[in-house]
């Protein structure tokens, strides 16, 4: 559950909030009641936030749909064209959380890669996942998830093992 709370940058919520801020103020402005104001404010945000969080990373949230479709080859197509999509324009993903209203502390390009070898690791195509991870470390060389995957692929379920072993020394113990 603390990974999840490291993946969000929570810098972005000030401005975020000094944007419902402004929402509510022009409504308020507009003569809207104060409760009122803050309510619908709120909801204008928060449609604003989905809709471009839906508009903008379509191959990306497309990539992902596929990806839980278990469509591997597809879903690396996908995420291909998000890293093209977003490469061309970085300075959208730099400041996604005020283009695309997004808290992700990960950015869309190195979500794209990281999603990419995933793909190939789901068709065991574990050479192909390692290279793709070690291209999210030329890019992203801090990207834990790339070495985490990176570790696992070369060293696969080592505390089972250990565990297992354990297991037999305890067991032995007893005889």
């Amino acid at each position: 559950m603390l990974d999840l709370f490291r993946q969000v940058n929570w810098a972005v919520f000030l401005p975020h909030g000094i944007l419902v801020a402004i929402f509510v103020f022009i409504l308020i402005f507009f003569g809207l009641e104060t409760d009122l104001a803050l309510l619908t404010g709120s909801f204008i945000y928060l449609g604003l936030s989905l809709l471009l969080q839906r508009i903008v990373p379509f191959h990306h949230r497309m990539g992902y749909k596929l990806l839980m479709q278990k469509d591997y080859e597809k879903a690396k197509i996908a995420f291909q064209n998000s890293w093209d999509y977003f490469q061309k324009r970085p300075w959208m993903d730099n400041y996604r959380s005020i283009f695309m209203l997004s808290a992700s502390k990960m950015s869309y390009r190195e979500m794209a890669l990281i999603n990419r070898a995933l793909c190939f690791w789901q068709n065991r195509e574990d050479e192909k996942a390692k290279e793709a991870y070690n291209e999210v470390l030329k890019y992203f060389p801090e990207s834990k998830l790339a070495k985490e995957a990176i570790a696992y692929i070369e060293n696969p379920e080592p505390e089972e093992e250990e565990e297992e072993e354990e297991t037999e020394k305890n067991d032995s113990s007893y005889l």
